[in-house]
């Protein structure tokens, strides 16, 4: 296989779905023997686009100690150096990166920021003077950017994973995702719905590549009281309180927004809370995760009058975590009794593999993509994502019944194990070469 200089871009370093799969692919990818370099862009204090990544990153050099952030001055100036960081996204990574500095300006709307984004990204990409075999894009930001350098002529073509498309109300977002989708020269989708879905909308032909799990991460813990000391674990701000031991917890990845149908999980969370307690039993909600571009404000303000409303307690009931570390992600998993999953939309459902493969049994919502891999009552319990009453009733059902318990944890760890992210890397090797191939 010949190696190949592969350059991967994201909009963000958080623990987003799409960054989650464009670090995990990136590392696959290098492992195969490709020289990989990941560009995202940063939160930080400064207001300069960043001008050209460290030299020793450039050269495909993998477990680097340190990654060096550069700025320019003013358009045009030599790169200072700004800063060194251990590590600028939510996990170390050990492929090459270049994290751009976008500042985050308060007072700027979201039809501002898109636009701030995709010129920030824009600029550095047209300076750095480097060339790849493959130029991926892994959202609508950074494929609107990699479109402006194919239309100046620095790049002759580019790939574009769409996830999922969104339902926006803002123009520029709008506008943003549909040139995202229509523009790329190669666009692969992660599962059949979503080739379906840009075949019939838009005629194109996306070839279909599913994501991956890494299945030595989440493998479940063995051992005594190993759940016990993971609930325990999760203290709430800081403070001495804790999940009291044989409790049961519920858990949720993904944070507090319409897409993830938060509002809908609260609902079913009270009955089954209201439940056992009727039995004297405790059931805490962990949710965590929530790092997004978008402002879900007005949802969020719901969603905390609806806790009020129904008389749950933040901090006792309901435990926002928030981003979780990296190394206590797997942690969380085991922390859980059961994992919920009622999005309304999704590209595939990253989370819904990790916590298979830790052992957890999931409920989710019967929706594609989710069917590809799902089977209700097989390896998941599956409800239709409104439906709050049903997804308490079967929430129930997987905390009292042994017997379902076990068969969608043994289940769920099987479906796990045929996604490996090397294999989703090995298709994209297959893909990058295929396109060589064509343009030559």
């Amino acid at each position: 296989m010949k190696s190949l200089r592969i350059a991967l871009f994201t909009y963000s370093t958080k623990p987003r779905g799409g960054v989650v799969h464009t670090l995990s692919l990136a590392e696959e990818l290098a492992r195969l023997g490709h020289q990989v370099h990941i560009y995202a862009l940063g939160s930080t204090q400064v207001n300069e686009v960043t001008s050209k990544p460290a030299p020793s990153l450039v050269e495909g050099t993998r477990d680097l100690p340190k990654n060096r952030v550069y700025r320019a001055n003013k358009q045009g100036s030599p790169p200072v150096s700004l800063v060194d960081v251990e590590s600028g996204f939510f996990r170390p990574v050990s492929v090459p990166y270049t994290i751009i500095p976008c500042s985050t300006l308060p007072e700027e709307n979201i039809d501002e920021k898109v636009k701030r984004y995709i010129s920030t990204y824009t600029e550095h990409l047209s300076s750095i003077g480097e060339h790849y075999d493959i130029y991926h894009a892994e959202d609508c930001i950074s494929a609107n950017m990699l479109c402006e350098l194919r239309n100046r002529g620095l790049i002759k073509f580019f790939v574009r994973t769409v996830h999922h498309m969104d339902d926006f109300t803002s123009k520029s977002l709008i506008d943003c995702q549909l040139k995202s989708i229509l523009e790329p020269d190669y666009v692969i989708v992660v599962s059949k719905f979503w080739e379906k879905e840009l075949r019939s909308r838009y005629s194109l032909n996306p070839t279909v590549i599913n994501n991956g799990v890494d299945i030595e991460k989440f493998k479940i813990q063995e051992g005594k009281g190993t759940k016990e000391r993971a609930k325990n674990s999760f203290s709430v701000n800081g403070s001495s309180t804790r999940l009291t031991t044989g409790c049961k917890v519920m858990l949720s990845i993904g944070g507090i927004e319409p897409r993830k149908n938060t509002l809908t999980a609260l609902r079913a969370f009270n009955i089954v809370s209201n439940y056992f307690k009727s039995k004297g039993e405790r059931l805490v909600w962990l949710i965590g995760g929530g790092e997004t571009l978008f402002d879900y404000r007005a949802y969020r303000e719901e969603f905390f009058s609806e806790i009020k409303r129904l008389g749950l307690r933040l901090d006792e009931d309901i435990i926002i975590l928030g981003t979780v570390p990296e190394d206590s992600i797997s942690k969380l998993y085991q922390a859980g009794d059961v994992f919920i999953f009622p999005s309304i939309k999704e590209g595939w459902g990253l989370v819904v593999l990790e916590a298979m493969a830790s052992g957890l049994p999931v409920i989710a919502s019967g929706i594609e993509p989710m069917t590809d891999y799902l089977q209700d009552e097989g390896n998941a319990l599956l409800v239709f994502p409104m439906d709050y009453e049903a997804l308490a009733q079967q929430i129930i059902r997987v905390l009292e019944k042994t017997e379902l318990r076990g068969k969608l944890i043994r289940n769920g760890m099987k479906t796990a194990q045929v996604y490996s992210w090397r294999n989703t890397a090995l298709r994209h090797s297959e893909f990058y070469s295929g396109i060589l191939e064509s343009v030559r």
